[in-house]
């Protein structure tokens, strides 16, 4: 068994591939400019336990991006996707809009800026979900333990208002729609809704506000930072759920909240990630309490990874993993090697990626 795991280790670094590609600005006038960039991942994913297909080539993400400026204090952002195309076998492959939102500069300040965006978000909850896919600390998201309602993709149509306090605070707060639920029979969006609002704040200890689209899970030995983020999600009469035909429908609410962190130290010739969150779900998809702790070991170009995570809800069992990975920085996240092998409660699986980002 020992043998077998090492050969599937050595096939998937070679074969798992993720290529990323990122265009040049193309300048328009003095202060307005576009970029299209495409990215593409494929995943090799080993499931030990599986009962059906236990080896898997799929792609994970392809995306083309579109992004650019219309003038000073007015940015745009769109991209395709097609997720997880052939995982499990499937052949038939969708393409969705995915991002689709204006940004206008409301203040600008010595002391900091104010924004707000508008279409379909990411929803700004937390560290995790709110993450850039193409700087993840492991192969990919610790999407266990995020269990929204009415989302799609984690993303939902609405209106934020972002900005900054300096470099030593950032914020996101919104008003969305609560987005269709389509994906199950029994559980969907109530037709009767409220708005949902949701928000996350860090304050960083150590290093710079991020105040970007994106959080930057790992950040490669970018200094010494350390952000402490608390975010909420709440939707009033958020779902119904309808267990058999014939039977009244029973309406719940959406409440969630995290308290996270996102940190980074240099201490010589090694390079320290730690990245943690602690969540309180309450709605038709889970009620109880989720976690999770990362990090990850850098020296030179090696790095050496572990997580833990649980999903603890308030009836049933306790689900337990753990995860050990090494990746290699040929280029930072330009181009680097990823494999992990998960245990636990879960079944045993081995992932790995290669990145390719230009």
């Amino acid at each position: 068994m020992k043998g077998r795991m090492v050969g599937y280790v050595v096939a998937a670094m070679l074969a798992a591939v993720n290529m990323v590609y990122a265009g040049p600005k193309l300048a328009i006038t003095n202060d307005a400019w576009i970029s299209v960039s495409f990215l593409g991942q494929v995943h090799y994913a080993y499931d030990q336990d599986a009962t059906s297909k236990n080896e898997d080539f799929f792609v994970r993400r392809a995306r083309i991006i579109l992004q650019g400026q219309v003038m000073d204090g007015v940015l745009f952002f769109a991209e395709t996707d097609n997720d997880k195309a052939g995982k499990n076998g499937e052949s038939a492959v969708s393409t969705d809009i995915q991002d689709l939102f204006a940004d206008f500069r409301l203040l600008k300040r010595d002391e900091g800026e104010l924004w707000v965006s508008t279409g379909l978000i990411l929803l700004p909850f937390s560290f995790e979900n709110k993450s850039s896919a193409a700087s993840l600390l492991g192969v990919d998201y610790n999407a266990e333990a995020i269990k929204f309602v009415n989302d799609f993709t984690w993303r939902d149509i609405g209106a934020e208002l972002h900005g900054n306090l300096g470099k030593i605070a950032s914020f996101r707060v919104g008003a969305f729609d609560g987005y269709d639920q389509y994906a199950t029979k029994t559980l969907a969006k109530n037709p009767d809704a409220a708005l949902r609002y949701t928000g996350h704040v860090s304050v960083d200890l150590l290093g710079t506000a991020e105040t970007g689209f994106f959080y930057t899970q790992e950040r490669l030995a970018g200094g010494h930072y350390l952000a402490l983020g608390a975010g909420f999600d709440t939707q009033n009469r958020a779902t119904r759920t309808i267990a058999k035909e014939g039977e009244t429908a029973t309406v719940a609410d959406a409440r969630a909240w995290v308290a996270d962190l996102q940190s980074g130290f240099e201490l010589g010739a090694v390079a320290l990630t730690l990245n943690g969150a602690y969540y309180d779900w309450e709605n038709g998809v889970f009620n109880g309490n989720t976690y999770f702790a990362e990090t990850g070991v850098k020296f030179g170009k090696a790095m050496v990874t572990g997580k833990y995570t649980t999903q603890d809800p308030d009836k049933g069992a306790t689900v337990s993993d753990r995860a050990v990975g090494f990746g290699w920085f040929f280029k930072k996240h330009n181009a680097r090697v990823g494999v992990e092998y998960r245990w636990g409660d879960s079944n045993d699986q081995l992932l790995a990626g290669v990145q390719v980002l230009l």
